[in-house]
């Protein structure tokens, strides 16, 4: 990996924050740098981060998560809209723009990211403090480790 932790981090929250406004459904993006750690090691550092407490929570290979629900991957949370509006916004965006995240996670990392996502044991409810609708995802390379947080609400 290349470059600073935390530079990387506000490169691609402003890549993400361009890709909510193309949207304008009302998702809300967030990335952040929790530090120096492996992606599956940086559960302590991920509920600092989003102020909430590690009970009922857990993080697992994204792809072991059982899909449930309109949201599940980060290629939905960026392509797919909520609620469209006209017929034309029913399509989801240009796939380019999920392509054009991915070839600039490469750039930044020098190679393909593991990703995680946060999972509930459905106790507890965490739709107050992340949203109606969220996805957190870790993701990260090389011991650096990284927080996509997608949420919406009505």
């Amino acid at each position: 990996m290349r470059g600073d932790g935390h530079g990387h981090a506000q490169q691609l929250h402003g890549y993400l924050q361009a890709v909510s406004a193309l949207k304008d459904d009302g998702s809300a993006f967030l990335c952040e740098y929790l530090g120096a750690v492996a992606p599956p090691a940086a559960f302590d550092a991920l509920c600092r981060a989003l102020q909430v407490t590690p009970d009922g929570l857990r993080l697992q290979p994204i792809e072991m998560v059982a899909c449930s629900g309109a949201l599940c991957t980060p290629r939905q949370w960026l392509l797919e809209r909520l609620r469209p509006i006209s017929e034309a916004e029913r399509q989801p965006l240009d796939a380019r723009l999920y392509d054009g995240f991915a070839r600039e996670l490469l750039e930044l990392f020098g190679s393909k990211p593991h990703w995680y996502q946060l999972v509930s044991s459905g106790q507890r409810s965490l739709g107050g403090q992340l949203g109606a609708i969220w996805s957190v995802f870790v993701f990260g390379v090389d011991g650096h480790a990284y927080v996509m947080h997608c949420s919406w609400d009505s």
